[in-house]
């Protein structure tokens, strides 16, 4: 019997962190992207022609479809699942980060809001970019045959394949593999034989390759399509969210540059950074996942900042003394935050007060450490104080975003949620059915065109009524408002919200006519994600008067 070690523990606690983040509580609804998504993977399950964006991820949703059967956590599993394993790539590279380094690399995968949200929330998207890493890491270890294999997986992702491609081949370059090994006619073949079975569902699905060469020209499309996010609101999540990266990846550069014989061994990372912007920039379809690379490649530098202070702590470390100073920091530094959010909703200055007075004091803590002609110590606390503080507002802004409110449409990264008014129509809906006719999805639901893939999705298990059927009158009508139903019949209303969007614009200082300025949308929308406007699309459930009439318990 082996032994387990203390490595392979605390990758096992990495991965059951990363899992319960991103499995618990999927059951939420589906917006409008990932509704389409899954509309197309129960149609084709149910033998209809389609077309998927993404047939690997397609054929994925189809298969747990079969097994657990169509509804949100089945969805969303394969992108959740992705996500989990991406936080566990940085196993391979233990030999060449470290293994602490490694560790502290799949720890902050683990931790960061924004792959939180992309696992949960854009499934194809992370699959994609989860079969790009595993291709690097396999690429930097000296296994050209496992990259390959990963490398074709991807190809089989379609539209999600490009961008990944792309910022893999930019950071291979950047940091050629172990040993000097070059792709082969064998690594091509390997990878042609994965890109044909995963795209075609194992053959099962021929058509699933004409889909990912059109999945590719779909992404070559979107270059030049509508904004469906800008680049302002996803930096401000990122910024905003992923402090404990971006200025621990600062910290690292600075390391780098001190030391120039590191930089060659460190390329990778700026370059998945660097890729991953540019991508961003000219792409015009934009969504949170296009940050993914980015997010990779700053965690991956700031894990080097963070090797290197726990190694200083390691072996310079009196914990007493800087056990003292960084208990205390973190005291000065929750004070800070706590002040902010104690008066931002109040429209008051105050908490600018808490956030100088702890600055002053964390800079007479160092003052203090130089009177001994010592700074490394306070500076060793300090910096494990703010890693700590850093770290834990990043796991409360992925757990406020993911799991206390999934849908405000104020999240820097949601740019359409689906409304909590859309749960309580499919409720209204089955209560309905129930009571008028037995069952709860008897009721013959004509839904008016242009309805959002959501509420397609929410009403999946109804019986439709299309415009064309001759079997006498829908029992009830979905519209619009303020439209009214244009079918014979009288019938009774009660509308819902059913997606929601807010804009940041207003997230912002603006100047007063008095003089100084305006603070108080940008501090409330720090602190609690509150937005002065938000724009909901309403839908009206119209119920025949009759089934109304039944439904009421009157016959």
């Amino acid at each position: 019997m082996h032994r387990v070690t203390r490595e392979f523990a605390l990758w096992c606690t990495i991965a059951a962190l990363a899992g319960g983040l991103r499995l618990i509580r999927l059951d939420f609804l589906l917006t409008n992207a990932e509704a389409a998504a899954a509309l197309n993977a129960l149609a084709a399950l149910r033998g209809e022609p389609v077309i998927f964006s993404n047939p690997l991820f397609g054929w994925l949703q189809m298969l747990l479809f079969a097994v657990f059967g169509a509804n949100e956590v089945s969805a969303r599993l394969a992108g959740a699942l992705s996500g989990v394993a991406l936080c566990l790539l940085p196993a391979a590279l233990r030999w060449q980060l470290g293994r602490t380094r490694a560790l502290i690399f799949g720890l902050l995968l683990a931790l960061s809001p924004t792959l939180w949200f992309v696992s949960r929330e854009m499934g194809g998207a992370m699959l994609a970019w989860t079969l790009a890493g595993a291709a690097h890491c396999a690429w930097r270890v000296g296994q050209p045959a496992w990259a390959a294999a990963a490398l074709g997986a991807l190809l089989a992702t379609g539209s999600d394949a490009i961008a990944p491609l792309v910022v893999a081949s930019l950071g291979a370059l950047a940091s050629p593999a172990q040993g000097g090994v070059r792709f082969s006619a064998r690594a091509a073949a390997i990878a042609l034989a994965t890109f044909v079975l995963s795209a075609t569902a194992l053959l099962m699905r021929p058509s699933g390759l004409g889909d990912a060469f059109n999945g590719y020209a779909t992404w070559a499309r979107a270059l030049w399509a509508d904004e469906s996010a800008s680049v302002g609101r996803l930096v401000l999540g990122l910024v905003t969210g992923e402090p404990v990266g971006w200025l621990g990846a600062a910290f690292a550069l600075v390391m780098l540059v001190i030391r120039r014989d590191r930089l060659r061994a460190e390329a990778a990372w700026p370059a998945w950074g660097a890729a991953g912007l540019a991508v961003l920039v000219i792409t015009a379809g934009r969504d949170a996942a296009l940050l993914t690379p980015t997010v990779i490649g700053m965690l991956g530098l700031a894990s080097h900042a963070y090797d290197a202070l726990w190694s200083s702590v390691r072996r310079r470390a009196v914990w007493q003394r800087e056990g003292a100073v960084a208990a205390l920091a973190c005291v000065l530094l929750i004070y800070a935050g706590l002040g902010v959010w104690q008066y931002a909703g109040q429209g008051r200055s105050t908490w600018l007060v808490a956030i100088l007075i702890a600055a002053l004091l964390i800079l007479a803590l160092i003052a203090a450490g130089g009177l001994s002609a010592d700074y490394g110590a306070p500076l060793r606390g300090i910096g494990l104080a703010g890693a700590a503080v850093l770290s834990l507002y990043s796991f409360g802004v992925g757990v406020q975003m993911n799991h206390v409110r999934p849908h405000n449409p104020a999240e820097p990264y949601r740019t359409q949620a689906a409304a909590p008014g859309l749960g309580a129509l499919q409720e209204s809906v089955r209560l309905m059915s129930t009571r008028a006719t037995g069952e709860p999805r008897a009721l013959a639901i004509h839904i008016a065109d242009g309805a959002p893939p959501a509420l397609h999705w929410a009403l999946r298990d109804q019986r439709s009524f299309g415009r064309g059927e001759d079997a006498g009158r829908p029992d009830a009508v979905l519209t619009p408002a303020p439209e009214r139903p244009r079918l014979a019949g009288n019938f009774i209303g009660m509308d819902y919200q059913v997606t929601a969007q807010a804009s940041l614009d207003e997230v912002r200082c603006v100047s007063l006519p008095q003089g100084g300025f305006d603070c108080l949308p940008l501090v409330r929308w720090l602190a609690f994600r509150d937005v002065a406007e938000a724009r909901a699309d309403v839908w009206v459930f119209w119920l025949r008067d009759d089934v109304a009439r039944r439904a009421g318990g009157y016959r």
